[in-house]
């Protein structure tokens, strides 16, 4: 096979692997913005693999690995990612992660080598505006899917009219995120395309989708990365062009009327008209008592307490979520439940700094530092690369600084840095690279590559596809009345190693169909799904023994047994459960209430009223330690108690609501002497 055919098909997988964020299967896969995505561009830089491997054969010295400072704080920030995997406290999940996620170790993995491939092939700028005009192609299309999820049809792609919108990627942060790179990108293309061209309008355009992404997705970290990307144009125009007096003093101009419209947003932020505008409104409104910036500073918070434990080399990737529940504050249960489980410190500073320690967040850093320091350092050259390529490595990692990595920014932030490694290095090497020509690979050989990468494509995406797929059809099915046990079978017979999410989702629907069958008096005809479910789960402590979710969801299991029958055994185990569960989130209400209910159950009843107690001392603002502590002591006829307790509660302005309010006036409106 010749060279100049292998560089077509290199060229293909590039752009297609542009169109990744595109793909959205709601009704083939459990978490359908992630999956798929995720499967298929590993399975595009396997291929990548294939014909670069057939490239180097045909010539080796052409494209050979070079390094360079920003493709040395790559590798050695992956080296680092390796290290914090196997040396974490949940490798597996570092090295796979979730269906949620997907970005474990193996598929960092493939984006370094995505890197690597795009770095080492291609150098001159034709090469890369082509590639960008493609990826602003691909770009354009999903912050027009964008526009119409926002003044078209709300609910497009499981929008379910959200006024924040996410196109195809599934959250709004994504879209933010993307939309910013795409303007850059824009931007860049269309200063050096031709004046008044086709390519140059094409760009502008591209641009002004991007722009409107950051504002539909409403990411305020991204305006920020927005406003200090600006400002590094400002400078590094007016740095390079200081001579040129007009220009100088139209952008210095341009970026005070900026600084302008954003003070008087900040002046008039409580008005109605400044309140409405995506992003600016959120933004001029941000506050940084915890009180109303939520729950983000705790997390960031957790992370450093965490990274203060393990300083080297961190928890493990994928692994802040155990950090979150033994550093978990109470507090977070005044934002509401859903604001009590953290996955991700919100933050890939603090996040790296937590699951990587020292190295990682050094070396993290470093992937900015270098292409900044090489781009600055090439400032007599082309002024629009250095300046624009610079404001956006600074926009990303502002942007970044308040949000997690996701497949879309990992694809356009290591494509960038392939992109500027590239520029450079073309200078040093270039000639070398035109007046060299490669000899033809064998057919044979080349058979023998496709067909390895062909295999491995199939065991390590096609087989997980499978999998998820078939595990989708099973939970599906559960809701139509099929034979679950059977169904599950079905699901797992595709070997995946993301069976412990399989096992997950099917017990927490399937558990669901347990309790209803119980509270139907129809134990007996679910009973080989409990089972099913109990030993599936009970793999999954094995595996992840720091999971605090699988030991609530385990117990849960195990009560609606034990009511079913009587068994006070079954009981005991559920307490063990979530004694275990208390041991390593140790504030976590959540868990205390659970304990606290199995407790009282047992007849351990001053166990149960110190659990209830504790959650009060730490923190008396949520209002449900309050009544659960309250009903407790009504129900074992000590109104009084429960009444002084409630009265305490009220001096302290707590505010009952809901299930809370109905027993509080329950417990106010009894006397000493009357029993539940």
């Amino acid at each position: 096979m010749k060279e100049k055919y292998l560089m077509y098909v290199m060229k293909g997988l590039v752009i297609f692997s542009f169109f990744v964020p595109l793909i959205v299967l709601p009704k083939q896969f459990i978490f359908p913005f992630i999956v798929p995505k995720i499967l298929i561009f590993r399975s595009l830089v396997l291929l990548l693999v294939g014909v670069y491997i057939l490239l180097y054969i045909s010539n080796r010295q052409k494209y050979k690995i070079r390094l360079t400072p920003t493709s040395s704080m790559v590798l050695l920030f992956f080296l680092s990612f390796v290290i914090s995997t196997f040396v974490g406290v949940d490798w597996y999940r570092s090295l796979w992660d979730n269906h949620e996620r997907m970005l474990g170790l193996f598929t960092i993995t493939h984006y370094v080598i995505y890197y690597v491939i795009l770095t080492s092939v291609f150098g001159e700028w034709k090469d890369w505006r082509f590639f960008m005009r493609m990826f602003l192609a691909a770009g354009s299309v999903v912050m027009f899917i964008a526009v119409w999820q926002k003044f078209v049809d709300p609910q497009a792609l499981l929008n379910r009219e959200a006024t924040r919108v996410s196109a195809t990627l599934g959250n709004a942060i994504y879209l933010s995120g993307y939309g910013l790179f795409l303007l850059f990108v824009g931007v860049l293309l269309g200063v050096k395309e031709k004046k008044n061209s086709f390519w140059q309008w094409y760009s502008f355009v591209g641009a002004a989708l991007g722009f409107a992404g950051i504002f539909l997705g409403g990411t305020r970290g991204t305006f920020l990365g927005l406003f200090a990307g600006l400002g590094v144009v400002v400078f590094g125009y007016v740095l390079i062009f200081r001579d040129n007096t007009r220009l100088r003093h139209y952008l210095i101009g341009l970026f005070a009327v900026f600084i302008l419209v954003i003070g008087i947003s900040w002046i008039y932020r409580d008005a109605n008209f400044v309140q409405n505008i995506p992003v600016v409104g959120r933004l001029v409104n941000l506050s940084f008592d915890a009180e109303s910036s939520g729950t983000r500073l705790m997390a960031w918070g957790i992370a450093i307490d965490a990274w203060k434990e393990k300083p080297l080399f961190g928890w493990g990737p994928n692994n802040y979520y155990y950090a979150f529940n033994k550093y978990y504050r109470p507090e977070f249960l005044e934002h509401g439940w859903h604001e009590t489980w953290f996955d991700n410190a919100h933050s890939a500073i603090f996040n790296t700094l937590s699951v990587q320690g020292i190295p990682g967040i050094v070396l993290y850093l470093g992937m900015f530092i270098a292409p900044l320091y090489v781009l600055w350092k090439k400032k007599k050259d082309d002024v629009h690369i250095i300046v624009l390529s610079c404001a956006f490595l600074i926009a990303h990692f502002i942007h970044n600084a308040f949000v997690f990595e996701n497949p879309t920014s990992y694809l356009y932030f290591f494509f960038f840095l392939a992109f500027i490694n590239g520029i450079i290095k073309t200078d040093r090497v270039g000639q070398q690279k035109k007046d060299s020509f490669g000899r033809t690979v064998p057919p044979f050989f080349a058979g023998v590559v496709t067909l390895l990468i062909l295999l491995f494509i199939y065991t390590t995406n096609i087989n997980p596809a499978r999998a998820n797929m078939k595990s989708f059809d099973a939970i599906q099915g559960l809701s139509y009345g099929k034979n679950p046990v059977e169904l599950y079978h079905v699901a797992v017979e595709t070997p995946s190693p993301h069976i412990d999410d399989i096992r997950n989702d099917f017990g927490r629907i399937g558990s669901q169909i347990v309790f209803q069958s119980i509270q139907k008096e129809n134990f007996d005809s679910v009973k080989p799904l409990y089972e099913l479910i109990y030993g599936e789960l009970y793999k999954n402590i094995q595996l992840h023994p720091m999971d605090i979710r699988i030991h609530i969801q385990l117990s849960q299991l195990i009560q609606y047994a034990a009511d079913k029958q009587r068994n006070v055994e079954l009981i005991r185990e559920a307490e063990s459960l979530l004694e275990d569960a208390h041991k390593l989130s140790p504030q976590r209400q959540q868990v205390e209430y659970m304990l606290s209910q199995v407790k009282m159950r047992l007849g351990k009843n001053q166990e149960a009223i110190d659990l209830l107690q504790e959650s009060i001392t730490n923190d008396y603002k949520v209002d449900e330690g309050w009544w659960r502590l309250g009903y407790f002591y009504y129900s074992l006829g000590q109104a009084e108690i429960a009444q002084d307790l409630i009265n305490e509660a009220l001096q302290k302005g707590i505010v009952f609501t809901g299930q809370g309010e109905s027993i509080v006036n329950q417990i106010l409106n009894a006397t000493s002497t009357n029993s539940p």
